[in-house]
C-alpha cells in the first residue's frame, strides 16, 4: 500500500534545518538548543529578565504616542524652567522694597511677572500630565496584549520547568510599575531635571561667588542619592520576585481549595504564604531604615548649604560688594535647583524600575 504523500509542511516539521535550509546533524541540533536555552531561561517569571534599554519600551509606539512624548517632553521642561524663574521675579521685589520711597513700579512689574508664570505653569504642567498619562495608557495596552500573545505561544516545557501560576501576578505587577515609570514620574523627571539647571544657571548669573559657596555641599547630596537610586532598584526587582512567588501560593491553595481543605492543608498554606512575605518585609524594613539615615543625610545638607550661602551672601552685601536683590536672587534659584534633587530622587527610581 502506497504512502500518503506528504505535505511541506509536515516536512517542515519532521526535520531540523540549519538558517541557510541544510540538514542539521543531532550534535548541530543539540549545540542549537544549548544556545537557545540560557536566552529562553533569562525569561523565566520567576528569574531576573535580561536589562534592556529604557527606551526599548516605546517599541510599539505609534506616531501619535511619539507626538504626545514629544509634547510632554517639552511641556515638562518648560514648567521646570519657570519655576526657579521665581527667583529673579523675588529678587526685584527685595530690590523695589529695599528702596525709599518704595519703588511700586519695579513692585508692580514684579507682581506682573508672577501672575504670568502662574498661568503658564498651569497649562504646561496640565498638558505634561496628560500627554504622559495617555501615552503610558496606550503603551501598557500594546505591552500586556504582547506579553500575552508571548505566554501563550511558549512551548509547553516551559510551562512543566516554571510555576504558572506567577504569570498573572507578575503580569498585573510589572506592568503597574513599567505604567508608572513611563508616566507622569517620567515627566517629572524631566521636569525637576531642568528646575536643577536653571536654578543653577540663575544662581551662576546673580552671583556666581555665592552659588559656588553653596555647592560645596552637592558632592556628599550626590553621592548620597546615587547610592538610594541604585539600592532601591536592586531591592525593588528582589521585592517583586518574592512577592510574585508569595502570589502563587496563594493562587495555588485558592485553584484547589476543596483538595486543601479535605486534606487539612490550610495551615500549611498560610505559613508557607507568610514565610514569602515576611522574607520580603524583613528586607524592606532593613531597606528603609538605611533609606531614612542617607535622605536624613540628604537633607541636613541642603540646609546647612542654605546657611552657608545666606551667611557668605550677607557678607558680601555688608561690604557694598552686591545688592540684596542679587544676593536672595541667587540664594532662591539654588535653593530651587537643589530643592528639586529630593524630587528627582523617586521619580528616577520609578524610571529606573521600569526598566
Amino acid at each position: 500500500m502506497p504512502s500518503p504523500a506528504k505535505s511541506p509542511v509536515d516536512d517542515a516539521y519532521q526535520r531540523v534545518e540549519t538558517p541557510r535550509h541544510k540538514p542539521a546533524t543531532s550534535s548541530e541540533s543539540d549545540l542549537s538548543a544549548s544556545k537557545k536555552e540560557p536566552s529562553l531561561r533569562r525569561q523565566i517569571v520567576h528569574g531576573g529578565p535580561t536589562s534592556f534599554k529604557f527606551t526599548h519600551l516605546y517599541r510599539y509606539a505609534t506616531p501619535l504616542d511619539k507626538v504626545l512624548l514629544v509634547v510632554g517632553v517639552i511641556t515638562a521642561g518648560a514648567n521646570g524652567a519657570l519655576f526657579p524663574l521665581m527667583a529673579i521675579v523675588f529678587g526685584d521685589v527685595l530690590t523695589g522694597f529695599s528702596s525709599i520711597p518704595v519703588d511700586m513700579d519695579t513692585v508692580n512689574k514684579a507682581a506682573l511677572d508672577f501672575f504670568l508664570i502662574a498661568v503658564a505653569m498651569f497649562f504646561t504642567d496640565y498638558l505634561s500630565y496628560v500627554t504622559f498619562y495617555y501615552s503610558a495608557e496606550r503603551q501598557m495596552k500594546a505591552l500586556r496584549s504582547e506579553a500575552l500573545k508571548h505566554m501563550l505561544y511558549l512551548d509547553i516545557s516551559w510551562y512543566d520547568e516554571n510555576d504558572a501560576l506567577q504569570l498573572s501576578s507578575r503580569l498585573t505587577g510589572d506592568t503597574v510599575k513599567i505604567k508608572d515609570g513611563m508616566g507622569q514620574k517620567l515627566g517629572d523627571s524631566f521636569r525637576f531635571t531642568v528646575q536643577f539647571v536653571v536654578g543653577f544657571v540663575i544662581g551662576f548669573v546673580r552671583g556666581w561667588d555665592i552659588t559656588l559657596v553653596m555647592a560645596c555641599v552637592m558632592p556628599f547630596m550626590t553621592i548620597s542619592l546615587g547610592w538610594l537610586i541604585k539600592t532601591m532598584r536592586i531591592k525593588s526587582d528582589w521585592a517583586q520576585k518574592v512577592y510574585a512567588e508569595a502570589g502563587s501560593v496563594a493562587e495555588e491553595t485558592l485553584g484547589a481549595i476543596r483538595t486543601v481543605a479535605s486534606l487539612n492543608g490550610e495551615q500549611k498554606a498560610i505559613k508557607k504564604f507568610e514565610d514569602k512575605v515576611f522574607e520580603a518585609e524583613r528586607e524592606n524594613i532593613a531597606l528603609h531604615k538605611m533609606t531614612s539615615v542617607v535622605f536624613s543625610m540628604f537633607l541636613g545638607s541642603v540646609w546647612i548649604m542654605y546657611s552657608i550661602g545666606l551667611w557668605y551672601g550677607g557678607w558680601k552685601a555688608s561690604k557694598g560688594d552686591t545688592t540684596p536683590g542679587d544676593v536672595f536672587a541667587a540664594f532662591f534659584g539654588v535653593m530651587m535647583g537643589t530643592g528639586s534633587l529630593a524630587q528627582i530622587s523617586p521619580n528616577v527610581t520609578a524610571v529606573s524600575k521600569a526598566a
